[in-house]
């Protein structure tokens, strides 16, 4: 009976590939509009189009794995097509490139070029004042023979990106032809038509995944533009930015439309996958392609029963989430026998344990916020998602994101301090003969440039860069539990369209907010293992413990996912359009920002004492009796004001928080007395 509920609130459900290659027609029954927009290849949207529309979720996923997962479900709906095994890619795009960088550094000779480093090679040579210095250099059939594999690896993905581009195309002929009214296609014009665009398909998946297309909004229209095609999409602060880029490149580039890793192309292949296989409402899971009628019956009842055994809580999950907790299992346990071994001097085993407290850390956050208080709102499955896509696929993204945005705010730095350099020519002959006390007398000289770089690394490169994608993070993942309900013992009463939604809106709301904390949560925990093991000064495990329990006392991150759930829920469940993705991160990023920046000030100053008074160290390796200082009495007052800051932002989201619940138990109540009035 459950099994029927969900069909009947799903409708369709997709418990297999639609395959819409076999069919002579394509496997499509109805007819394309007439006055359907079309792009270059017969698309119904245009490579420029991503993130164009605010409510499409699938453009996040183009971008995230460098749009692996968006390719695998594509090859699946459109060939039916199950991706390679885990392991499998581990080793090909893995271990196999590790091995060639490990050999690359074993077999390394020692070379010895001049001091100023105009050639190597000749022994012999020696610089101006007869310095030389030695470097390592790989042999050179071992590098050709990694440069290979590499190109091999692109051509590889190359051909199944462009076999899947020309299957779309295919279809989309036939589709146009059955609009015309042609019962069989001819196979002839299908393959002449592929090949006049064949140009558009190497564009669009180039070998460097780099490429430049011509497809603009002004030239890859083949009906005629008579304002009838006018979007209807309402747009929010990023799409506005995105479309102003794409306009930009329209103009300065020629109508060349550029991307990186076929990102745009891929978003496009999967929008029109979508519409094709009627998938448009995301009713299945990513990597096992699961669909969501096969294990959310089971989630639903648990809900409705009140079940509050954790272990059937546990049972009820998806093969996804099955994947990614053996997955984890297999990666502890490797690091613990890693640790045991004693192979690496620097992770041994009291590591292990620090690396578990980190993690621990996380869960603890994640067992308050969901299973405590809100664990009929959302299920364990979707827990599980939304935490493994914050850990794995935003982080590495808010990785490559700010490294792009320091790029640009690093040259905004430089141009005012190359403004400061022509007004202090004292400074500048200073800043080439020793750059390094150059750099203090900056800092202590002019202090404001310093404070206005670190103004854009806390508020844009930090805040700004990390709160848009935590946002998109849950936005790419689409689980059962937030999509509407129906009851299950409601199932046969044959009136699907009266029967009332399991959850209510506040539930939903607590969902939505539980989703949006479990990714935040993701992202801190691996956020956290970096800083803990990679960017501490000291392997020291005094250090390791500082910097752990340092970052779990002011959870930020989870806390600005939390703000950001206020404006989500007035966007989706209040009706409110005008929130657009700019109100919503607005409020986290003026937190997060202004704790970053404090921070960040506070450190700039004590620095800058130290050079007032000559204690600061010149060397980069802290001292020995040092590395396990506990904090000194000049960082009681940041820690102070820290805490103010997190505690603002929680009283902040307390206050919009219950004035939401307050406004979802007014629309709940307004919506069963409506229900009421229709079952009558």
């Amino acid at each position: 009976m459950i099994e029927v509920a969900y069909n009947n609130m799903a409708e369709t459900s997709v418990a297999v590939p639609v395959s819409i290659s076999s069919e002579p027609d394509g496997g499509l029954s109805s007819p394309a509009p007439a006055n359907r927009r079309e792009f270059r290849g017969g698309f119904s949207s245009s490579i420029c189009d991503i993130f164009r529309d605010p409510s499409r979720r699938t453009d996040c996923c183009s971008i995230a794995c460098c749009g692996v997962l968006s390719s695998d479900r594509n090859r699946y709906l459109l060939f039916g097509e199950l991706p390679p095994p885990l392991w499998r890619r581990l080793l090909m795009y893995l271990i196999i490139p590790a091995l060639f960088i490990a050999s690359l550094n074993y077999f390394a000779v020692e070379v010895k070029i001049p001091a100023n480093g105009s050639s190597y090679g000749n022994n012999d040579q020696q610089g101006d004042n007869g310095d030389t210095t030695t470097i390592k250099v790989s042999p050179l059939p071992l590098r050709l023979t990694f440069y290979a594999y590499l190109i091999f690896l692109g051509i590889r993905g190359m051909i199944e990106k462009r076999k899947t581009r020309t299957e779309i195309m295919t279809k989309l002929y036939r589709e146009r032809a059955e609009a015309r009214g042609e019962a069989v296609v001819d196979p002839n014009q299908v393959t002449r038509y592929i090949h006049q665009h064949r140009l558009d398909v190497i564009r669009a998946h180039s070998l460097c995944s780099c490429c430049c297309s011509c497809c603009c909004y002004a030239h890859d229209l083949t009906l005629d533009d008579n304002n009838e095609f006018e979007d209807a999409v309402e747009e929010d602060s990023c799409s506005r930015f995105w479309d102003c880029l794409s306009k930009t490149f329209w103009n300065a580039c020629c109508g060349m439309w550029c991307q990186c890793c076929s990102a745009c192309a891929i978003a496009q292949e999967e929008r029109e996958i979508e519409r094709l296989t009627g998938n448009v409402e995301h009713k299945m899971d990513y990597i096992t392609f699961e669909p969501f009628s096969e294990y959310f019956p089971a989630i639903q009842h648990l809900n409705e029963t009140q079940t509050r055994s954790f272990v059937q809580h546990a049972k009820a999950i998806s093969k996804l989430s099955v994947k990614l907790l053996k997955n984890l299992a297999a990666v502890l346990a490797i690091l613990v026998l890693f640790a045991l071994s004693d192979i690496d001097k620097n992770f041994t085993f009291a590591n292990m344990i620090v690396l578990l407290l980190t993690l621990c850390q996380a869960f603890f956050l994640e067992y308050l916020i969901w299973w405590r208080w809100n664990r009929f709102d959302i299920s364990f499955d979707s827990v599980i998602k939304f935490f493994a896509c914050g850990f794995l696929l935003t982080t590495p993204m808010a990785m490559i994101f700010e490294l792009i945005v320091s790029i640009v705010t690093g040259l905004i730095s430089m141009v005012a301090m190359i403004f400061i350099l022509v007004e202090d020519s004292e400074l500048l002959d200073k800043l080439q003969t020793d750059p390094k006390h150059a750099m203090k007398d900056l800092a202590v000289g002019h202090p404001a440039l310093f404070i206005f770089s670190l103004f854009l690394n806390a508020f844009v490169i930090a805040a700004l860069c990390e709160e848009m994608i935590k946002y998109f993070g849950y936005w790419m993942v689409v689980t059962p539990d937030l999509l509407p309900q129906k009851r299950s013992n409601d199932a046969n009463n044959g009136n699907g369209e009266n029967t009332p939604n399991t959850k209510s809106l506040r539930s939903t709301g607590s969902g939505i907010t539980v989703a949006m904390c479990s990714v935040a949560l993701g992202f801190a925990c691996c956020e956290n293992l970096l800083y803990v093991f990679g960017y501490t000064p000291s392997q020291s495990l005094g250090v390791e413990i500082q910097t752990l329990i340092a970052r779990s006392i002011f959870p930020v991150h989870p806390l600005c996912a939390a703000i950001q759930s206020i404006g989500v829920c007035r966007r989706d469940l209040e009706g409110q359009r005008g929130v657009g993705i700019g109100r919503i991160i607005s409020p986290a990023i003026l937190l997060h920002g202004s704790f970053d920046f404090v921070l960040m000030v506070a450190a700039y100053l004590q620095q800058v004492q130290k050079i007032k008074e000559g204690n600061d160290d010149d060397s980069d390796i802290p001292k020995e009796d040092d590395s396990d200082a506990v904090m000194s009495e000049e960082d009681i007052p940041t820690l102070v004001f820290s805490f103010g800051m997190v505690l603002v932002g929680y009283i902040y989201y307390v206050w919009q928080s219950r004035a939401q619940t307050k406004r979802f138990i007014a629309m709940d109540r307004t919506a069963a007395v409506d229900e009421s009035s229709m079952l009558v």
